[in-house]
């Protein structure tokens, strides 16, 4: 229990330093069980929630973080209407139009929100309590799988994203299948201006260099970065023309 105990103070101490992460204002739930430390409660935004988990893994001690983290979502809603949210992002993008998607509300009924003739997969969405979305199903890509889970976190509700849709035929993953992703996510994104953005990625570690018009655009630039799956770390280098 004492060992328990220390591994979670050292944690603390991690997340305190953690610059991403105010523990004054959003306050983690740390339990340690051996050498598996769990991280509860709800924090400011996606990259607190990403570096959070990198500031305890890097902790001695610990072989395994399981993040049970919310990031606070930018607007409330109900289950029903992040569902509604997620399917309509779905149905709108031209590169999923091929798929079937099925929603699945708290009642645990299944909709056929669009079942194309020829399907290529199929996206099952589904909110569990408070803003927590799950997609399944089957997917052609690695892209399309990331482009899910991106367009699910953009839900204004939304305060995590379990992504477990399978690729068929599975695809060996690699730095330039996530730099694709980050890109796309940036240029669909209106309200970063990329232009003079530069892009890299090394050992599934995002660069973001170059200028910016704002402050406020850098860090968003840097959450879409973490809103795509597999990316490890991101390193914002971005200079805004106005730091506000």
């Amino acid at each position: 229990m004492s060992e328990n105990r220390e591994l979670e103070k050292r944690v603390q101490a991690a997340l305190e330093v953690e610059e991403r992460v105010n523990l004054h204002r959003y306050p983690v739930g740390i339990h340690a069980e051996g050498d598996v430390v769990s991280l509860s409660g709800t924090v400011e935004n996606i990259a607190a929630k990403r570096r959070a988990v990198l500031a305890a893994q890097a902790v001695s001690g610990v072989r395994e973080v399981i993040d049970a983290l919310l990031v606070e979502p930018a607007g409330a809603m109900g289950i029903d209407e992040i569902l509604q949210h997620v399917r309509d992002a779905l149905i709108e993008e031209p590169a999923l139009c091929n798929y079937r998607i099925l929603a699945i509300n708290k009642k645990d009924e299944r909709e056929i929100v669009r079942d194309p003739a020829e399907a290529a997969g199929e996206i099952l969405v589904s909110v569990e309590a408070p803003g927590r979305v799950i997609l399944g199903g089957q997917v052609g890509s690695l892209g399309h799988r990331r482009l899910a889970g991106l367009l699910a976190w953009w839900v204004a509700g939304s305060q995590d994203v379990a992504n477990h849709l399978e690729v068929v035929p599975p695809e060996e993953d690699n730095d330039g299948e996530i730099l694709d992703a980050v890109e796309l996510a940036l240029e669909k994104d209106h309200a970063v201006d990329t232009a003079d953005v530069t892009l890299t990625c090394k050992a599934a570690v995002i660069t973001l260099s170059g200028g910016i018009p704002t402050g406020k655009q850098k860090f968003l630039a840097e959450c879409d970065a973490w809103y795509i799956d597999g990316v490890r770390d991101v390193i914002n280098d971005l200079v805004p023309v106005d730091p506000g």
